[in-house]
Formats: structure tokens, C-alpha cells, sequence
């Protein structure tokens, strides 16, 4: 009751304790007002015949007609500010910020001195002030059974790390049942994605079902892009709820009364923790208190819906909430990035390879403890197993490498391939990957290989052939003899029984 209605009220009364005939002294002492007053409200109602049997307006109309009030001493501002009241008027419409108003006034402030509270006090004497509240008809906010659990977080306390001594936030992420209002508290050290979606699962398996809808603020491991309209949803976190069944509802920015019943619970969970003191002994032993004073909290009696949490919860609406998935949901983790030069993505510190023409692409990767898979386009394109190694850096496949670049552990492709030139290039090939080297075998066999762009496969055969005389397995060799049999005009023959074919050994002193 603003002061107005006060006044109207306690003058109705004086009229009638004076209808009554009672003096001016009592009525002074039982509505504790001055005789003053009462002598002129009793002097106006006797102008308006209501002692002569005039009846008096129904409550709570006024029974006078009362003047404004009029401001007392004026504020030299005023003038001045009113001429810019169109422009005030204007700017709050677009949204500005008091302060925002007040910096940018189009008036000299320091010439003036005028301070931020006199422009304040201005805005309210004109009724100015009111229009930036935005205020609105709050509906209530009514959910049947098993039908929302609303989430929240909210800082609990700083932490001194009894082992580094450095400081850290302890948050509690709490949850709200929107029918029975049973409450759900766990604690955490971070928001993140894997973090949140835990907590999220513990809620459900100490609920025993899954409700309907999740509704929840904007924050990164819920949506990546908040919106008013129609927010951009983690991906980590829309499998989470498509795994569980349930719909998310992500509110839009700064607009936390639509979850109004959870928003009430936070200063109230923090109060649940205060008789824990200031010690630090550990998470579980934070958490295991907490969950007692939550336990009690559930078991007294609401002040809005005034029933116990836990008797509607059971009664009611345990019995409307989902049942849980057969298979308990594996938690994943999200990222976005772009493709490296080097043909890997980054995720969480490890490197994973993709196909070539993906190089320098946006794509978005999603991972549990045992695979990644790397999505681009909304398209799945790789799927790896997870690095587990901490020596091991990069998860590379094999195809995604050049032909020279692959490590030779399967030799039949390679045996293939030299097979089909002749057999003494397969006797030379299977050799080199007998020595096993890795990577440095693999350059030698696809130098060879490489040879019959340039050279006939029969030659290649033979220069192969000589080779292994010499016991060499050297691809300068192989690539030796072939030049010589250009650059000495030297045709190299199937037989070595014609006169003009040399011994091999007599080319030895040219590989030197």
C-alpha cells in the first residue's frame, strides 16, 4: 500500500469513528493521528453531507477528491533535462542503459555539475524512471508431473586447496522438479560440457525416471549459440537428451523468470551449506552434508504449495516421469576447430588425421573414452579410436598418407605390385621389407616402383636382377644400371651367355 492509499484509508476511518460519535481525543489516540487532521476531515466530510446520512463511496474509493501534491523546491535541472526529454525518451526505447543515458546526455554535465543520482532523481519525479524496468504480468509458471526439471547453477563458496594453496570456485548446480518442487543439489568445480552432463545423469538415476523437458539458461555446454529465438544446441549435450528421451529447452538470454522456481533455490541451497563452516575437507565430504540438508529440506512442508516435496514426489509424480534407458548414456565430449595444414584435427590435446581434400575445413568433433568422430558439414567423415597413450600424439590412418609415406606393415600390396613387373623386381622387393626398417624400406620399395614411368618393365626386371648379384638393395643401383643402358648405349639382355653381353661385376667401379 503506497502512501496515497494510506491516506485514503485512515481518513475513511476517522469519518467513521467520527459517524460514531467519538471525540476528537479518542479518535487522536486509537489511529494515532494529530487533531488537526481529524478536525479537517471532519470538516470536509461535513461539507459533503456525510454526517447528514449522504452515503460515502465503496471501498477503496477515495471519499475526497484530493489535490496532487505538488513538488516542493523545483531542481535547477529540470528545465534542462525536459528539453531533452523526446531524446531521453527515445534512446530508452532502443534499449539504453541509465548509465549509458547519463554519459551521453547532448548537455555540458561538468559546466552544470550535475551528478548521476540528480539525473536519476529526475527520471523519477517525471515518471521516466518507471519506463526502463521493462515491467510486465509475470504469469505463473505451472508444470504437471513429471513434466520439467529446471537447472541452475550457482556459486557456493571459495575453496583454498589445502595441497597447492591455491584458491578455487565450488559451485552447485542445482536441480528443481516443477510439480512436486523436489530438490536436487550436486556439486562441482566447473561447468563444463562432461561435467554438467554427469550431474544431469546422477539427478535422473536418483530420480529413478526422466521428466519431459529440461529447462535451463544458455550457457556454452548447453548451446553454443544463445538466441531469443531458436538458440544453436551443443551437440555433446542434444545427444545426451536424444539418448534420455528428453527435450531441451534452452530460455533466451537474460530471461531467468521462466525458470523462477529453480532461481529461488539457489540462495536457499547456499544457506543449506552455512552450518557446514568454513573448513575444507574434501568434495565428498561436502557433498555427502549437503545431501543431508537437502533430504530434510524435501521432507518440509513448502511454503507456496504447502505439501512435503518428497510425499508429491512419490505419490504423484514419480509415477508420470520416463523410464530410464536400458544402456547407461556415455559421456562425450564436444569441440569445433578447423582442419591443420598437417591433415589433423585437435581434440583435447591429441591429433587425429582426415582425408586430404578436407584440409582447412570447419568441422566439429565429438568424443567418448574410446572413439572420436569428426563431423563435417553434418557429416560424418573420420571416426578414430581415442588416444589413451600419454607418449602417443596423433592417431594417423594409413590411407590418409601419401603411397610413399606409408609404413609397409602389410607387404602384399607392395609384393603385388612388383610381381606384376617382373620377378626378380619381387625378389628385390620382398628383401628391402625383410630388412624392416619401416619408412626408410618403404621410400626404397616406392623409388623402385616408381621406376617403370620411366623405364620398360622388362629392363627393370634385369637391373633388378644385377642387383642382387652384387648383393646390393640399394635404389641407386637398381636406378644405376638403368641409366647406364641409355648413356653407354648399353641394351641390357635377357642372356648373359652372348659375347657381347658383360659380366655385371665389370659395372662395379661406376657404383662407387
Amino acid at each position: 500500500m503506497n502512501r496515497f492509499m494510506r491516506k485514503c484509508v485512515v481518513d475513511r476511518k476517522i469519518v467513521q469513528q467520527l459517524m460514531l460519535q467519538k471525540s476528537f481525543n479518542q479518535i487522536t489516540k486509537e489511529l494515532n493521528v494529530g487533531k488537526r487532521r481529524v478536525r479537517n476531515v471532519h470538516d470536509m466530510a461535513k461539507k459533503l453531507g456525510y454526517f447528514d446520512g449522504t452515503p460515502m463511496p465503496d471501498y477503496p474509493r477515495p471519499i475526497f477528491e484530493y489535490r496532487e501534491i505538488q513538488p516542493g523546491n523545483k531542481s535547477p535541472y529540470d528545465d534542462l533535462l525536459l528539453s531533452e526529454k523526446k531524446w531521453i525518451l527515445e534512446k530508452l526505447e532502443l534499449g539504453w542503459k541509465l548509465i549509458t543515458l547519463y554519459e551521453e546526455l547532448p548537455i555540458d554535465r561538468k559546466k552544470l555539475s550535475m551528478s548521476y543520482s540528480s539525473f536519476l532523481r529526475f527520471l523519477n519525479r517525471h515518471k521516466i524512471f518507471n519506463q526502463t524496468n521493462n515491467k510486465r504480468v509475470v504469469p505463473e509458471i505451472l508444470c504437471a508431473p513429471g513434466e520439467v526439471l529446471q537447472l541452475d547453477w550457482g556459486k557456493l563458496r571459495d575453496v583454498i586447496d589445502p595441497v597447492t594453496g591455491q584458491k578455487k570456485t565450488l559451485w552447485m548446480f542445482v536441480g528443481i522438479l516443477g510439480f512436486s518442487r523436489y530438490m536436487m543439489v550436486k556439486l562441482v568445480w566447473d561447468n563444463k560440457t562432461e561435467t554438467t552432463l554427469k550431474a544431469i545423469e546422477e539427478m535422473f538415476n536418483e530420480l529413478g525416471g526422466v521428466p519431459k523437458r529440461i529447462v535451463s539458461d544458455n550457457p556454452k555446454c548447453f548451446s553454443i549459440l544463445a538466441s531469443k529465438y531458436e538458440p544453436i544446441l551443443n551437440p555433446a549435450f542434444e545427444r545426451f537428451c536424444s539418448h534420455y528421451g528428453v527435450l531441451p529447452e534452452i530460455l533466451p538470454p537474460r530471461d531467468p523468470t521462466k525458470k523462477g522456481k529453480v532461481e529461488r533455490a539457489i540462495p536457499y541451497s547456499r544457506r543449506l551449506y552455512e552450518g557446514h563452516g568454513n573448513g575444507w575437507d574434501g568434495l565428498d565430504k561436502s557433498q555427502d552434508y549437503l545431501n543431508k540438508k537437502v533430504m530434510l529440506a524435501n521432507e518440509r512442508i513448502h511454503g507456496t504449495t504447502k505439501l512435503k516435496p518428497i510425499d508429491v514426489l512419490l505419490q504423484q509424480e514419480i509415477s508420470e516421469l520416463k523410464k530410464l534407458p536400458a544402456t547407461r548414456y556415455e559421456i562425450e565430449e564436444y569441440n569445433l576447430g578447423a582442419v591443420r595444414r598437417d591433415g589433423h584435427v585437435r581434440f583435447r590435446g591429441k591429433y587425429y588425421s582426415v582425408e586430404e581434400k578436407y584440409h582447412g575445413e570447419e568441422v566439429f568433433i565429438i568424443g567418448n573414452s574410446k572413439r572420436v568422430e569428426i563431423y563435417c558439414r553434418c557429416q560424418l567423415i573420420e571416426t578414430h579410436t581415442r588416444i589413451t597413450n600419454s607418449f602417443q600424439s596423433k592417431s594417423t590412418k594409413e590411407h590418409h598418407l601419401k603411397p610413399w609415406e606409408r609404413i609397409a606393415q602389410d607387404s602384399k600390396l607392395y609384393i603385388e605390385k612388383a610381381q606384376k613387373i617382373g620377378p626378380f623386381v619381387q625378389q628385390f622387393i620382398s628383401e628391402v621389407l625383410m630388412l624392416g626398417r619401416g619408412f626408410v624400406d618403404t621410400r626404397k620399395v616406392w623409388g623402385v616402383l616408381s621406376l617403370d614411368k620411366d623405364y620398360d618393365s622388362e629392363d627393370i626386371n634385369l637391373a633388378c636382377k644385377y642387383t642382387l648379384e652384387i648383393e646390393s638393395l640399394s635404389y641407386q643401383t637398381v636406378r644405376s644400371f638403368l641409366q647406364l643402358s641409355k648413356s653407354k648405349n648399353f641394351e641390357l639382355k635377357k642372356s648373359t651367355n652372348n659375347k657381347f653381353v658383360r659380366n655385371p661385376d665389370e659395372y662395379k667401379h661406376y657404383l662407387q
